[in-house]
This record gives structure tokens, sequence and C-alpha cells, in this order.
């Protein structure tokens, strides 16, 4: 029976880090990454030596949306140390390209959103609601593809480890329907949804009222001014979380 272990890893240093030593200490026959699918080669040349990181990302960069190098972040220090873990495993990318793409002009439409609001002062609430909410939609119907990719790939081999952004419900049920062992690892913890993951699982939901709304984009309009433009989106997230659950990280929210 195949296995296959799901590894929900926040973007943060810490939960990179930890899926490192679960490959090395899980030995893996197949790694899945939630990257897009058009830059898997490039990925397979990482891990094998053929290209360093830096040309990985010069590659990388005729083939993803500007800024290029930051879909990646979150996965530096494991797209880094590929080439120097011991062992023999495949690697894919399972994210839909043709998905991916339009969620990084989404992703590029709320960065102006952010910075329309720094500059007035007021919060479009219904146009935020509207590109976050074409954004579910559009990841509900790629990640039913990208459920099926990682179930096709993964059943080929005795033990795999799949690397998922968040909540693994797609993954775990196609998995489930196709036989295979299944153990889900939760990385990083303790860790704080940023307000703006958090908005978007309850819009999936179908549970949040625009008052509801507007507090979580204002909450993360104060997360980007005050974290995100400081520090790395790995550091950002890590202050985040510890500030917010200070009662278990020993920091004071300020």
């Amino acid at each position: 029976m195949a296995e296959v272990e799901i590894l929900v890893k926040p973007p943060s240093r810490r939960a990179a880090r930890e899926a490192l030593e679960k490959i090395r200490e899980n030995k893996p026959q197949a790694i899945l990454f939630n990257l897009p699918e058009n830059v898997g080669d490039l990925v397979v040349e990482l891990a094998s030596g053929i290209i360093n990181y830096e040309e990985f990302l010069e590659e990388a960069r005729d083939r993803l949306p500007e800024p290029s190098t930051a879909w990646f972040k979150g996965y530096e220090e494991i797209l880094k140390s590929l080439s120097k873990i011991r062992g023999r495993f495949d690697v894919y990318c399972y994210r839909d390209a043709a998905a991916f793409r339009v969620s990084a002009e989404h992703s590029v439409q709320l960065a102006l959103l952010i910075l329309r609001s720094m500059v007035t002062g007021r919060v479009d609430v219904e146009e935020w609601l509207r590109v976050l909410g074409e954004g579910a939609k559009l990841w509900k119907t790629a990640s039913e593809r990208e459920a099926e990719k990682v179930a096709d790939i993964s059943t080929n081999y005795d033990k795999s480890i799949c690397i998922s952004d968040y909540m693994p419900a797609h993954l775990r049920s196609r998995l489930k329907l196709r036989g295979v062992k299944l153990k889900v690892r939760y990385l990083g913890q303790p860790h704080h949804f940023t307000p703006i993951e958090i908005l978007r699982r309850k819009l999936a939901m179908g549970s949040v009222d625009e008052k509801e709304a507007e507090e979580l984009i204002k909450e993360h309009i104060r997360f980007v001014r005050e974290y995100l433009y400081r520090k790395p989106l790995p550091e950002a997230v890590e202050e985040w979380s510890s500030r917010k659950l200070y009662w278990i990280c020993g920091k004071r929210e300020s």
C-alpha cells in the first residue's frame, strides 16, 4: 500500500526547517511541492545539482509572472537544500499553472487595493470581496485537479511526501479514495493565520458578513504595513504568529 505524508507548511522559517527534517528522516521516494507545475523540470534539475538556486530563479523568471522570486517565499530554504539531501528521490510540482497565473494576478490586484487604502484611509470592501471571491472559486476548481494529480503520482511510490500550503481536505479525500495510507502533519506550530488567510477561509465556507470582512481587511493592511514591509515573508509570518499567540510564545502583542 502506498504511504503519503502531507506536510501542511505555512510560509515560515520554522516550518521550512521542519519540512527538511521530515524529508531527511522519512527518506521518501517522491516529494511533491505545491509549486507551479511548469517549473517542475527546473526543480528536478535543482534537486539533481545540475543548476544552483540562482540559476533556478533565472530560468523560472521566463515562466512565471513578475515578481517571479516572490512565488518561492517560504520554499527557499527547502529548494536550496534539495541537492544536499542524501538518498534518491523524485520531485514533482503539482500546482495548476493556469490557475496559478490567475491567482498571481489577483495577488497584484490585492496589493494595489492595499496601497490605495494606505493612501486614502478607506477600504473598498466590495472590491476586496469581489477579488477574493473570484479567487475562492478558482481555488476550488484548481484544487480538485491538483488533488487528482497528487493521487496519480503518489500511488506509483511506496512512500511519498506531499507539501501543502493550506488545509489539505481536498488532498486527503482524494488520496483516501485511492486507498492510500495517509498521515497529515502540521508544521511550524503554533501558527496564527494572517487576516487575509482567515478571510479566504470564511469566504470559502460562506460565513462572513461585510462588517467582519472590513475588520479582517483592515487587520491585514496593518499586517502588511507593520510586518511585511519590514521583513521577508517567512520572518513576518513568524513575528505575527508570536505576537498574536503571545500566551503560548511568551511575547505579548504590542
